[in-house]
């Protein structure tokens, strides 16, 4: 059975705007969806370490970043909706496929994230009632949310696997089937969760710049402390990224070593930017307090939009000969268009303003 047998049509109704346009916005949220989940995700890991390290500093760092955490969790999964939607329209013929093929998996992200939600709630408003069993259920907690990204990951790497659906599906069709024997799969999967967790650590710090700014002394062990986890775990995801690299198939790395001048660039950028970064990291972790955090910070936004660009060719590089958004019939329903495009904007100003409202309550 050959692939072409096997992958479904694209959907019968028209795209309801140019291929080009989905394609922006579908990067666009996704970028906005990776920075609350950086936070979330990594806040959730710094937390369970400073629970584990049991020093005082540490536990009440742990107990300021679970008071935000649900909050966190509800901004990722609400920003999660709109890419994943674009994601549904341009690539649904294969991101179906695949949800299909690991059936009970994706089922249980929905299933699991309730509880994982509901863990966090508990951290925030019962942690001090958990007494012994606090720590136990972050790790449960944590660990949830890491099984959800793990099966993020399965899925968008099966919907590129084409080769293996039909071996996969006529072996078992009960929808049992995980992505496991893909070598990109796991290093994929470490490079985002470490990057989350590095990101956290430079979300830390400017926590911390704003708590010194209101007279708050506690604020220099936050900056210290995530000026550390993002450069020590920006050194680690390095190698893991260049693992992740070469897992990728002969004829994508070969885009990115010359193949393509607009994939050789983007690849020469983000790896450029990384070690930069590192190299900030390193030179600002003696300023403690007085580390500037602004180049860091804009260097960080351009190299995560630099990533999901090298996502979005990875993607349709593995898709070629099969994924033709120029072959897709459309429909331009403007109003709609004009609708989201108020509607996000308006989202995004709201976001902003509960977020500084959320950390007024906080610090009170």
């Amino acid at each position: 059975m050959t692939p072409q047998v096997i992958i479904p049509a694209p959907d019968a109704l028209p795209l309801p705007a140019a291929p080009i346009l989905l394609q922006f916005l579908l990067h666009l949220t996704f970028v906005l969806h990776l920075l609350a989940m950086n936070a979330m995700l990594g806040g959730l890991l710094i937390t369970l370490y400073g629970r584990i390290r049991g020093q005082s500093a540490w536990t009440e760092l742990a107990d300021s970043i679970a008071k935000a955490t649900p909050s966190l969790v509800a901004a990722t999964v609400t920003l999660g909706v709109a890419p994943l939607l674009f994601l549904q329209v341009l690539y649904g013929q294969y991101f179906f496929t695949s949800s299909i093929l690991m059936g009970w998996g994706w089922f249980s992200v929905v299933v699991l994230l309730i509880f994982a939600y509901y863990g966090t709630y508990l951290q925030s408003m019962r942690g001090e009632k958990l007494g012994a069993l606090r720590t136990p259920l972050l790790a449960v907690t944590v660990l949830l949310f890491l099984w959800i990204g793990f099966m993020f990951t399965n899925n968008n790497t099966l919907m590129l696997n084409l080769g293996a659906w039909g071996d996969k599906y006529f072996s078992d069709p009960r929808g049992m089937h995980l992505n496991l024997g893909d070598p990109q799969l796991w290093p994929r999967w470490l490079h985002m969760m470490l990057g989350a967790a590095a990101i956290s650590g430079l979300m830390l710090a400017w926590w911390g710049k704003a708590r010194l700014s209101r007279g708050d002394q506690r604020g220099t062990f936050m900056v210290t402390r995530g000026v550390e986890v993002f450069t020590w775990l920006t050194l680690v995801n390095i190698g893991i990224g260049l693992w992740f690299f070469f897992m990728l198939p002969s004829a994508v790395i070969k885009l990115f070593m010359g193949g393509s001048i607009y994939s050789t660039i983007l690849f020469g950028v983000g790896f450029a930017l990384a070690l930069v970064l590192l190299v900030f990291g390193l030179l600002i972790r003696s300023k403690r307090e007085k580390a500037p955090l602004l180049p860091v910070s804009a260097l960080v936004l351009v190299t995560l939009v630099d990533m999901v660009l090298m996502r979005d060719i990875v993607r349709n590089s593995m898709l070629a000969g099969h994924f033709q958004p120029a072959e897709f019939m459309v429909e331009p329903q403007m109003a709609n268009l004009v609708i989201f495009a108020v509607l996000l904007v308006a989202g995004i100003g709201v976001a902003i303003w509960m977020l500084r409202t959320l950390y007024v309550a906080w610090n009170k």
